[in-house]
């Protein structure tokens, strides 16, 4: 099974938050974020229904969208 670019991108974030924690709040913030991409390298079609349900949804989703298209 091959692992896209965004499971990878979020496995290196968590590891290195987790190896690194100097600021809690900084670091549970990137944590979250390295989770979402890992979920969403995994099952992207899932994830962006989960953020439109969200309010504000939309705005979310697009922002992640712009995030993945800078890291790949």
């Amino acid at each position: 099974m091959a692992i896209s670019n965004s499971t990878k991108i979020g496995v290196v974030l968590a590891v290195g938050i987790l190896g690194g924690l100097t600021s809690n709040l900084l670091s549970l913030l990137l944590l979250a974020v390295a989770g979402l991409l890992i979920a969403w390298g995994q099952n992207p079609q899932g994830t962006e229904a989960f953020f439109e349900s969200l309010p504000y949804g939309n705005y979310s989703s697009k922002a992640f969208s712009r995030l993945s298209a800078i890291l790949s």
